[in-house]
C-alpha cells in the first residue's frame, strides 16, 4: 500500500480487486462467461495483464437448488420472527466469493449436511469479503468493505443465530484482517463450520463406523486456527469416520498468488514439495481438502478433484441412512465428478 501510494499499480492488481464485485454479474450467465474466458484471445490478454489459469464459473442454478432444500436468505427481520425452537436449530451460512461462484455445489452440499444433522440453515446475502483487496494492499478500500460487511453480519448476529463459513482463508479474515482494519470494533464471531459443529455433537446422532479418510487443511487454518483441524477430527469421529491429518506444507496456490503469471512456476514447485506426493499416494476419494485454493491447485496440476470434508460427511450419512453397502470413498469421488 505504501509503495503504490507513489508508484502505479499493475493492471492485474486492479483485476483482482474487481473480482468479488464482478463475479455475481458474470454468474448471471455462467456458460457465456466461461466461453468468453476460455477463448484463446481472452486468455492471452489476461496473461499479458499478469493472470493465468482462471477457473470456470459453476453452471448450476444455486438459487433453485437451495430452494429445493428449503434454504432461504436470512434477513434481520425474518430471524427476529423465529420461534425459540426454530432459533435453536438455525445456523447462518456466510458465503464467500470463491465457493459460491466456482463451487456452488459445495454450498448446496453444506446446507444438505446441516439439514441431515437436524439443523435449519439460512443463507447470508452475498457480500464481498475483501480478502483480495487486503492481499494486494488496497487497504482503504478493504476497510470500507470490512465496515459494510461487518455491519450486515452484526445485524444478523443480534438474533443469536450462529454464523459459520466454509472456506478457512475467507472465514478467518473476519477475525484477523477485519479486527486490524476496524480495531476490533464489536466484530461478530464467524465460526469455521467444523468449529461450530464440534460444539453441537451432543445434539447430533452418531453414525455407523465407516472409512478412514485423510485431510490436508488450508495452511492459514493450520497456523491461525490449529484447534479447528482437531474439530474436523472430532466431528468425523462422532459420525463414524476416522480422519487422519498428514504433515504437509502449503499447496502453493495461496489465494490469487498461484494465478499470477509471474508466480505460476513457483506455485507449482511449492505444490510439488508435499501436496503432489499426498495426492498421488491417496486412494481415490480418500483425500480431502477444505481450502478452495487447495482444491483448485490439485485439480489444475494433477487433474484430481479433492472433496471438501462436508461432502465426505454427507456421502457417509446418506449411505448409512439408506442402509446401503459400506461407504466407498472412490465411488463417491467418481459420482461427484
Amino acid at each position: 500500500a505504501l509503495y503504490h501510494a507513489r508508484y502505479a499499480r499493475p493492471l492485474k492488481d486492479h483485476l483482482v480487486a474487481a473480482l468479488e464485485p464482478l463475479l455475481p454479474l458474470a454468474a448471471r450467465m455462467p456458460r457465456l462467461s466461461n466461453a468468453a474466458l476460455a477463448n484463446p484471445l481472452a486468455r492471452l490478454l489476461l496473461a499479458k495483464a499478469g493472470l493465468v489459469e482462471i477457473p470456470a464459473l459453476s453452471a448450476i442454478d444455486l438459487a433453485a437448488r437451495l430452494a429445493g432444500l428449503g434454504v432461504a436468505t436470512a434477513t434481520p427481520e425474518v430471524l427476529a420472527r423465529l420461534a425459540p425452537a426454530e432459533r435453536e436449530r438455525a445456523v447462518l451460512l456466510v458465503q464467500d466469493a470463491f465457493t459460491r461462484h466456482f463451487e456452488a455445489a459445495l454450498v448446496v452440499d453444506a446446507c444438505a449436511l446441516l439439514i441431515a444433522l437436524g439443523f435449519k440453515p439460512w443463507l447470508v446475502p452475498y457480500r464481498p469479503n475483501g480478502k483480495p483487496l487486503h492481499v494486494h494492499g488496497f487497504l482503504a478500500r478493504f476497510a470500507a468493505v470490512a465496515r459494510s460487511n461487518a455491519g450486515l453480519l452484526r445485524s444478523l448476529a443480534r438474533s443469536g443465530v450462529p454464523l459459520v463459513g466454509l472456506d478457512p482463508s475467507m472465514t478467518l479474515t473476519y477475525r484477523s484482517e477485519y479486527a486490524q482494519a476496524l480495531s476490533g470494533d464489536d466484530l461478530p464471531r464467524v465460526h469455521l463450520l467444523q468449529e461450530w459443529l464440534a460444539t453441537q455433537l451432543d445434539r447430533i446422532a452418531p453414525r455407523p463406523v465407516g472409512a478412514t479418510l485423510r485431510l490436508l487443511p488450508h495452511c492459514t487454518e493450520r497456523t491461525n486456527a490449529p484447534g479447528a483441524v482437531r474439530d474436523w477430527q472430532a466431528v468425523f469421529t462422532h459420525l463414524g469416520l476416522r480422519l487422519d491429518v498428514p504433515a504437509a506444507g502449503c499447496c502453493g496456490m495461496a489465494g490469487t498468488y498461484g494465478h499470477e503469471a509471474r508466480n505460476r512456476a513457483t506455485s507449482e514447485a511449492i505444490y510439488g514439495l508435499s501436496w503432489a506426493r499426498h495426492v498421488a499416494d491417496a486412494p481415490g476419494g480418500t483425500l480431502l481438502a477444505d481450502g478452495y485454493s487447495c482444491r483448485s491447485q490439485a485439480k489444475l496440476v494433477d487433474g484430481v478433484r479433492l472433496r471438501h470434508p462436508v461432502q465426505a460427511l454427507l456421502d457417509h450419512i446418506r449411505t448409512s441412512a439408506a442402509g446401503a453397502a459400506p461407504f466407498h470413498p472412490e465411488r463417491a469421488a467418481a459420482s461427484a465428478q
